[in-house]
């Protein structure tokens, strides 16, 4: 096999969570070069990954026309292998219409229990999910390496560039809190009042800043906390929605500490190495939590709690027991975890 297909639309964590295959891929199999597939708004990212010889952006939205097109392109870039890790059956057809040599196909590995009866079973991370199609078709060794790591790209510069490289006072500690998940899947994050008493709490330090860090799903909550807490010397600063991947990966990389539920930002704040507070319930963190974070730093409801994780889109309960699972995570654990990790950086 010389040029290997790999087929992802994203999200955001889930393409972090592939890196480690490819670089794996990299050291193993050199002589195999890496082609990856996604959506255009995750192209840049991919360019970040040193292991990716070429990016190919799928736009969807061309439909079956653009589907042949790309498909034809990929026949003459030489493509003779395909790890399909999105299965729909449009990218089936694009395999098909490729004819590689290899492929293969990702299999989540899913289980029948959910909640209390699920916490009990070991569960694979999604970074040895992804890297079992790749093992399997290539004969690659076990990952000796799964935890995703990013290198911080150079920040834009210029007299026009609205993403100007981050600056802080030395005696600034910066905490990026991440208040939302995007805009799918809202039963992972934490609730609103929760984020504001953590805010106000940690502004009574007069050298804490908090960024708040999102995409524009993220501006409208994050303009309620700003309103919602009292900020006099502007120690609390909205950058949801105002920047570009760079912008937002420099920040992350400024902060001293990152907090926030299952989403992209985190895993791309563990992926630089930042000091990290990840609040799970309706997700696994055994499964989809930072790899590298301390088990200690990913707070989940209480044990006494039967209903988490149950890895469901929305909450299906109802009345008080609506989003029990991220109400039940106490403020003041979090605020406790976050002053220790602050005073040990």
């Amino acid at each position: 096999m010389k040029r290997l297909l790999v087929i992802r639309q994203g999200a955001l964590g889930d393409l972090i969570h592939v890196s480690p295959s490819l670089t794996a891929i990299q050291v193993a199999r050199p002589e195999v070069e890496i082609h990856f597939l996604s959506s255009p708004a995750y192209a840049s990212l991919l360019e970040l990954f040193p292991a990716i010889d070429r990016v190919w952006a799928w736009d969807k939205r061309l439909g079956w026309p653009g589907l042949f097109r790309l498909a034809s392109e990929l026949r003459q870039a030489g493509i003779d292998g395909v790890v399909n890790l999105h299965p729909s059956f449009k990218t089936w057809v694009l395999t098909q219409l490729i004819q590689p040599a290899g492929q293969a196909l990702y299999h989540k590995e899913k289980l029948r229990v959910k909640g209390q009866a699920q916490r009990a079973i070991p569960r694979r991370h999604a970074v040895a999910d992804f890297y079992e199609p790749f093992r399997r078709l290539l004969s690659l060794p076990s990952l000796a390496d799964p935890v995703p790591r990013l290198a911080l790209p150079e920040a834009a510069s210029g007299e026009n560039s609205s993403e100007k490289p981050v600056q802080k006072s030395v005696t600034e500690r910066w905490v990026g809190v991440i208040p939302g998940v995007g805009g799918k899947r809202g039963n992972r994050a934490w609730l609103p009042e929760s984020y504001q008493q953590l805010i106000q709490a940690l502004l009574t330090d007069k050298q804490v800043k908090i960024l708040l860090i999102g995409g524009p799903d993220e501006r409208a909550l994050a303009e309620q906390l700003c309103q919602a807490v009292p900020d006099i010397d502007r120690r609390l600063v909205n950058h949801c929605g105002r920047h570009d991947l760079t912008g937002t990966m420099h920040l992350l990389a400024a902060c001293d500490l990152v907090i926030g539920g299952d989403t992209g930002p985190m895993h791309l704040a563990a992926a630089l190495g930042r000091p990290l507070i990840g609040l799970y319930g309706p997700t696994s963190a055994a499964r989809t939590g930072p790899l590298g974070a301390s088990p200690s730093n990913l707070l989940t409801p209480p044990e006494s709690l039967a209903c988490w994780p149950c890895e469901q889109p929305t909450c299906p309960l109802t009345g008080d027991d609506h989003l029990r699972c991220m109400r039940d995570i106490p403020v003041a654990d979090v605020l406790t975890t976050c002053r220790a990790l602050l005073a040990a950086h």
